[in-house]
Order: structure tokens, then sequence, then C-alpha cells
């Protein structure tokens, strides 16, 4: 059973501050910068202005599914890293309804960070923490993969990824128990029996060297274009 730290929402000096600070640099605040709702950015016409500005028109037609795969490491980490040390952390959490999210969008057209709509709420001891989250990257992943053509598979295991690398960065700073996070990572059903879409979206292998190679269990596609290259991870190295 979850059992968060505290009995109360902590505010955001408190919830992100020290070693923590890194976990909170994507929140936009509100009126600190613009942003535009995540249902906006959803449609097909914005996705296509955006994709079309970061990677030209050339890029836009031949490899969309590559294309999209690479707006969900943007999403994965804006979103993934405040969001666990909410969770985890400080036993809280933000709605994370489509309706209730904003990013901000660089010069360039990426992700640049995400607003929450709204305080956070305590979770009670027996609320799954990452139950929000999932539903979340569920809609996402569904909208991309039928905009794009690109493996729900594939986005899975870039959120999953991203939630790897932010659980092991929090256990370098913090002692919080990590098992609700570490169980999406290793669990075949989530805690309310229902197929883990994050499954084994990391693993690790050992080398001759004795070192362990960590790879993802789904190529990111991103070894399809040429100046992007594959990913440190890609599970088709040799």
């Amino acid at each position: 059973m979850f059992q968060p730290r505290l009995a109360a929402p902590a505010g955001t000096a408190v919830m992100f501050e020290g070693p923590l600070a890194g976990f909170g640099r994507t929140r936009v605040i509100d009126g600190e910068r613009p942003v535009l709702p995540l249902t906006e950015l959803l449609r097909d016409e914005v996705l296509a202005r955006l994709l079309l500005q970061v990677y030209g028109a050339e890029l836009v037609r031949d490899q969309l599914p590559v294309l999209a795969s690479q707006w969900m490491k943007y999403y994965a980490m804006q979103l993934i890293p405040p969001v666990v040390v909410a969770s985890l952390v400080h036993g809280v959490s933000w709605s994370l309804a489509l309706d209730r999210l904003a990013f901000a969008v660089d010069e360039r057209g990426v992700l640049d960070g995400v607003r929450f709509d709204g305080a956070a709420c305590a979770l009670a001891p027996a609320d799954e923490p990452f139950a929000p989250l999932l539903e979340n990257l569920r809609q996402v992943i569904e909208r991309l993969s039928a905009y794009a053509n690109v493996p729900a598979a594939v986005l899975w295991c870039t959120a999953g990824d991203y939630l790897e690398t932010c659980l092991r960065e929090l256990a370098a700073v913090s002692d919080v128990c990590l098992a609700p996070g570490h169980a999406l990572l290793k669990e075949k059903l989530t805690p309310s029996g229902l197929r883990n879409p994050l499954f084994n979206a990391i693993r690790y292998t050992a080398r001759r060297d004795g070192q362990s190679l960590r790879q993802r269990r789904f190529c990111c596609l991103s070894h399809r274009v040429a100046w992007v290259g594959r990913c440190e991870h890609c599970p088709l190295q040799v």
C-alpha cells in the first residue's frame, strides 16, 4: 500500500527545493510565459504545424512516425519529473486530465514546460499514486499513434524510459520509497489488475566487461533519420 510522506499538499517552494529543484524545472507557473492547452496541441493541424516548424516538409511527409516519437520524448520529459516527485515524495497529485494541462512551446516549436491547472491534492493511502499519469499517457499515446501511425508500444517505451531515468535520479538525492514507480516497470499488471503497458520498458543486460547495458525494450525509430541518429539506449545496437 502506498504511504504518502505528507498529510497535506505541499506548496511549490517546498516540493521542489534543494536537491529536488531539478525535478520541478519544467513547471510553468501561471502567467510566467505563454502556454497552449494540451487539447489544442493534440489537434491534427497544430501537431502538423509544430512538426513542420521543427523538422521541415520532407520529414513530415516521409517520416511522420519518427517525428511523433520524438514529440513524445519532449512530452514525457516535461511531464514526468514533477509528477514523480509530487506523487512519491509528497503524496500529492495534480489533475492530469487533458483539459487541465497546458504546455509552453519554444521558438523552434518544441514543448518546453508544463503548467498544471490548480493545486495538487493529497493522495489517500489506498490510491495508486501513478494512476492519473497512466491515464494521461494512455490518452496522449492513443492520439499520437492514430495521428502518425506509430506503434503505441514505441511511445509507451519512451514514457517508461523517462520514468526509469527519473526514478534513478530521485534515488540519488532522496531516500523516499520508489517501489510504486519500479513496480510500473517490472510488473505485468497494474495494481488495479489491468495490463501494464510500461512493463519492461527498460532492461539491463550484463556486458563482457562486467558493466550493465541499459536498453529500451522498443526502438524509438530515431535511427531512421540520419541527423537525429540513434538514441543512447537503442535496442538495435550491437
